[in-house]
């Protein structure tokens, strides 16, 4: 065996062991072998309940038809078998074609039942001829029996009864005509009882011939008791006592199935509520997700990396509050250092307008940070709602543009506008808007030297429309490319006053995204220009 074949036998079996890890897992499975055992304990009680009722009624009084000619058991003279289908006091007989008696559940009736009166039985024959009794009175006025052996012939409209023989007689028993039962002259009151299917005073008889897989013939003998309308009713409430019995047996069922159904419910979620508590009090380890049933480790992984979004929040959270504190502390200490300097009269007359220069200066970078975290708190709060309209982008960012280029241009750098002469239409809000571009410019004359050049493009796009910042001055470093547009991140790591707030991208981030647009930095910008940022905005909508 090669080393692959190796190799993807052991990746083979890892692949099965780990499926029958999961199947084992499985909530799902879990559940289904409960509800599978829950169906076969019902099934089960079901079946045994049916069966005592049936034998119940079975004592009482099982016919012939109970028997049919395509059982297995008839078929292959599984005579136990037959027999079982009854119970004291019935009885059941099976004889062969010559009328010796093959099997018997009960000797003391099988005694007294001899071949030669089994033609007298009431019942049919393996040929499907019945015997039918009709009775009628003479032009004598005298009770005469007729009994016909009766088959039915298929005809072209169905089936015709055919008479094969026929015999009548007296109620003493005199035979008065007929052929069916030989030169007989007379039939004694046991004969006669037998004909109408009257065994005993207390008991019924009945017959059925047929044959069996081999050809066979077999004569079945049933004899029942002789019930009462009385009788027949307390079988059939002894019979119902039966399958109420089965009633509170079955809600113990359905309640055991519930039971241990919330329990494995129970027991799959403890993995998870172990997590929620480590995270609640801090102490201990998250449980492993392979310990999770599979359904519920979607959402256990899930969990996890909300809590990570939330510790990265919480991180994010104390950051801002350093970098707020940090960047705010400087321009205050130095308001309050010159404040305290006039106070204590130890400036200069001929520095007087320096130092409120100088506290003017740093109220307003103070200003200008808290109306920055302010619209950045504003903006980034899921409550926000932009102001959407379809706005012709070309149109917007000419009077945008127009504002900003003396800004540009008292920086020392110089604005190249490439925007088409037919409109572009998107949909916007052109305040945010006009505060996303205007961040990302003033983020590309302010961190780079005097001189730099700043190219404003816009174009239509397959999903909606482009604009394109780029500068071609000494770019953003890789390690500040990756965060450029979260909060407080500058390339200046000292974070010196003066040197921007570090919110200006994220603010023009979140613009972007209230809006359903999006900002990024391209991978390879233009020649001559090696910073670009791409801004895109959605379709405008249609009237």
């Amino acid at each position: 065996m090669t080393s692959r074949e190796k190799s993807a036998k052991r990746t083979a079996g890892t692949r099965v062991r780990g499926a029958l890890r999961n199947a084992t897992t499985s909530l799902t499975v879990r559940c289904l072998l409960i509800v599978l055992a829950y169906i076969l304990a019902m099934a089960g009680l079901l079946h045994v309940t049916n069966q005592l009722a049936n034998e119940e009624l079975k004592r009482t009084s099982p016919y012939i038809e109970m028997f049919d000619d395509g059982s297995t058991m008839m078929q292959t003279d599984d005579f136990q078998q037959m027999g079982s289908q009854v119970s004291h006091p019935s009885a059941l007989l099976v004889f062969d074609g010559e009328g010796k008696l093959l099997f018997s559940t009960s000797q003391k009736v099988a005694q007294k039942i001899t071949a030669k009166e089994l033609p007298l039985i009431a019942g049919d024959e393996d040929d499907g001829s019945v015997y039918v009794m009709l009775d009628r009175t003479d032009a004598r006025g005298r009770t005469v029996h007729e009994i016909n052996l009766c088959k039915p012939e298929p005809t072209s409209d169905g089936y015709a009864i055919s008479v094969k023989s026929t015999c009548t007689y007296l109620s003493d028993g005199t035979i008065v005509g007929g052929d069916l039962f030989g030169d007989k002259t007379r039939l004694t009151k046991r004969e006669m009882s037998l004909l109408q299917g009257v065994y005993s005073r207390r008991m019924m008889i009945a017959k059925h011939s047929y044959k069996n897989e081999k050809g066979q013939r077999r004569i079945l003998v049933l004899l029942s008791p002789t019930e009462s309308g009385k009788d027949f009713r307390a079988a059939v409430d002894r019979s119902n006592t039966y399958r109420i019995a089965a009633v509170p047996i079955a809600v113990a069922l359905t309640v055991l199935a519930i039971a241990v159904l919330a329990r494995v419910v129970r027991k799959s979620t403890r993995p998870l509520d172990r997590a929620i508590d480590a995270r609640r009090s801090g102490v201990g380890n998250a449980p492993d997700p392979s310990d999770m049933p599979v359904e519920l480790r979607h959402t256990y992984e899930d969990f996890l990396r909300l809590m990570a979004e939330l510790d990265q929040a919480q991180d994010d959270k104390r950051r801002m509050i350093a970098d707020v504190s940090h960047d705010l502390k400087t321009p205050l200490s130095v308001i309050r250092g010159y404040a305290q300097a006039f106070e204590d009269g130890r400036v200069p007359q001929e520095s007087t307008e320096k130092y409120l220069h100088a506290i003017a200066a740093k109220a307003d970078l103070a200003c200008e940070l808290i109306d920055s975290l302010q619209f950045f708190a504003k903006t980034d709060h899921p409550s926000y709602q932009a102001t959407l309209e379809n706005r012709d982008l070309c149109e917007d960012l000419r009077l945008m543009l127009i504002d900003k280029q003396p800004d540009i241009e008292q920086a020392g750098g110089t604005l190249v506008v490439e925007l088409p002469e037919r409109p572009i239409r998107a949909c916007a809000d052109v305040e945010l808007l006009r505060r996303a571009v205007s961040n990302v410019i003033d983020n590309a004359y302010k961190h780079n030297p005097r001189g730099v050049t700043i190219r404003v493009a816009c174009a239509p796009t397959r999903n909606g429309a482009l604009v394109s910042i780029a500068d071609d001055g000494q770019g953003v470093p890789t390690d500040i490319r990756e965060h450029a547009f979260e909060p407080f991140v500058t390339s200046n790591k000292a974070r010196s006053a003066g040197k921007g707030t570090g919110l200006g991208l994220a603010i023009a981030s979140t613009c972007m995204q209230v809006q359903g647009g999006t900002i990024s930095f391209a991978g390879r910008p233009e020649v001559p220009y090696s910073t670009e940022v791409l801004m895109t905005l959605p379709p405008a909508q249609k009237d």
